[in-house]
Order: structure tokens, then C-alpha cells, then sequence
């Protein structure tokens, strides 16, 4: 099988610390990541999460899940994991300071391309990458809107 990474960014205006601790919060992704159906954290062991993704591609409705282990986190730096099962890949979300209130987030996602896929592998990669960067700018709304609930010290 082939991998295929892609890759998106995006300037956030809220700290480094604000955008860690709402992507730390696994759960919520599908709120902002269209293409991601569900998360959910196993109970008795919380670094690991079960994903479910549904969508369509090119036409097709694709349905894929997961298991994946998040690896030891950089706080306020790097959240990066692993799938165990299911559809292979793997990832890191990174959080670059720009300024006191601002940070810029790079997502980078690898993945096994699925055999149902291959066809259309070369297209795939530009149409993913359109996708993460439209969750990322979803995220940069999903944040702000979290800061401003954040109580004020």
C-alpha cells in the first residue's frame, strides 16, 4: 500500500495555550472538522480514542474508522498520534507562537491510501489538503469563541 501525507496551516488569533488545550480536547473535533463523524475517548484508558470519518469523495460516500493512541504531548507545542486499528495513519498538530495573542497551527496528516482510493490517489491529495485547512480555519473560530468564554483573571 502507499502513504500520502497532507498538509494545512492557519494563523489563530488566540495564544498558544488557548489552541492546545481546545485540540487536547479530543471530543470536540467533529464540531469543527466536518469530515471527522465522531470521537470518543475509551474510558478506562484515555490516550486512546476511537474515530469514525464519513464523507464523499469523487462521488462515493466513504465510511473509515480507527483506533489511535495519542503519543506523549509537548504542552502548548505538539499533540501528535498513532492509529492501531483500522485506517492506518498517523499525525502531529503544532503550535507556533506569533505574537502574545496569536499562534500559527500546522496540521499534518499521513494515511494510508485505501484500496477503494487508489484510483483517484493523485486528486486525493489536493482535495484532502482543501479539507484540513477548511477545518483548521472552522477551529480558528471554534477558539476564539472558546477564549471568550474563558473567565477573565
Amino acid at each position: 500500500m502507499q502513504w500520502q501525507e497532507c498538509s494545512s496551516q492557519i494563523e489563530v488569533g488566540v495564544p498558544c495555550s488557548v489552541a492546545y488545550q481546545c485540540y487536547s480536547d479530543r471530543e470536540t473535533i467533529p464540531q469543527w472538522m466536518p469530515f471527522i463523524s465522531s470521537v470518543k475517548i475509551l474510558q478506562d484508558k484515555p490516550d486512546l480514542s476511537r474515530w469514525s470519518l464519513k464523507y464523499e469523495v469523487f462521488g462515493r460516500n466513504v465510511e473509515f474508522s480507527w483506533l489511535a493512541r495519542n503519543m506523549q504531548p509537548i504542552p502548548n507545542q505538539k499533540i501528535h498520534w498513532r492509529s492501531l486499528e483500522g485506517l492506518p495513519n498517523r499525525g502531529a498538530v503544532r503550535f507556533f507562537p506569533t505574537g502574545p495573542s496569536s499562534c500559527r497551527i500546522q496540521l499534518t496528516v499521513s494515511y494510508e491510501i485505501p484500496e477503494i482510493l487508489a484510483p483517484v490517489a493523485s486528486a486525493l491529495k489536493p482535495f484532502l489538503e482543501g479539507l484540513l485547512t477548511n477545518g483548521l480555519e472552522r477551529f480558528a473560530t471554534f477558539a476564539r469563541d472558546y477564549e471568550r468564554k474563558i473567565p477573565q483573571r
